[in-house]
């Protein structure tokens, strides 16, 4: 289930010394690397001051992906097609017997209409139980990278994303294929600690501690379920760094906001760069 509190989290007050924002150079040319939650509570605001202070010196913010795209009608309409059943079956069929009695008693017991889960795939049921136990906890406000987001077309700066909407459909639908009953029993066992697992992981987040998040967000994920890592993380990380090479050639002053575990670990995005010759500096 912490794979899934991961990228719902993942997928975007107090002062601290340091925080998740690099700065990433080569010469003359430099850009900024900020790694967000994409949900966040109240209390997590106002956000680090370094934070506004790169917003402020950048004319060009970079996202994931095109978030006014996202929350098209048409967007949201073909993520769902992808995330439910359309072929006349059920989450009964495709689901154990047990696995599927495990899911009716965990929403009796947390009123959670089970008959709306019917129709949905595996992947959707998880994260609407997660983002259903965050709301409740108050822990699924807007996150970094939509905060910044409505800044930045407040103030007219360009906007723009590191791969497709079409491409998160995806990551999200191939999600757990093959391992649906492991990744539900997962999440059923440890919705219970997801408040303070949260905690933990904002924490590291907060002070750029790439250490604590490669060990309680990026092992957690590759020794439970390796492929999942590999679509999530390691192949959009690879598949991102010719981009963020290319801005490092132009006039603009870029600031990239991605999810805290693309820049943690030896395949994230910090570590690959820093390997190909860049200079990467804590903000």
């Amino acid at each position: 289930m912490r794979v899934i509190l991961l990228m719902c989290l993942l997928w975007p007050c107090f002062v601290y010394a340091e925080t998740s924002l690099w700065r990433i150079s080569r010469g003359n040319n430099q850009l900024y690397i900020g790694g967000t939650v994409h949900l966040l509570s109240q209390s997590d605001y106002p956000l680090p001051d370094e934070f506004e202070q790169v917003f402020r010196e950048a004319n060009m913010l970079v996202l994931e992906a095109d978030l006014d795209t996202m929350l098209k009608p048409q967007f949201q309409k073909q993520l769902l097609q992808s995330l439910i059943y359309s072929d006349g079956s059920t989450l009964k069929t495709n689901l154990k017997v047990k696995t599927y009695k495990a899911l009716q008693r965990y929403c009796r017991a947390n009123g959670v209409a089970f008959a709306t889960l019917q129709k949905m795939k595996p992947a959707l049921v998880v994260i609407s139980l997660t983002l259903g136990k965050l709301q409740k906890s108050g822990q699924a406000d807007a996150g970094v990278d939509s905060f910044f987001h409505k800044k930045a077309k407040v103030l007219g700066k360009k906007i723009t994303g590191l791969e497709t909407a079409e491409s998160q459909i995806r990551v999200l639908a191939d999600m757990g294929k093959g391992r649906e009953d492991e990744l539900i029993q997962s999440t059923i066992a440890e919705l219970k600690s997801a408040p303070k697992f949260v905690d933990e992981l904002k924490k590291a987040w907060r002070v750029g501690d790439l250490v604590g998040l490669e060990k309680n967000g990026i092992n957690a994920m590759r020794d439970t379920f390796p492929d999942m890592n590999q679509n999530l993380l390691v192949t959009r990380n690879n598949a991102w760094i010719p981009k963020i090479k290319a801005m490092l050639t132009t006039p603009e002053r870029e600031l990239i906001l991605v999810g805290a575990l693309h820049l943690a670990g030896k395949d994230g995005v910090l570590a690959q760069l820093k390997q190909q010759g860049y200079v990467v500096e804590q903000y």
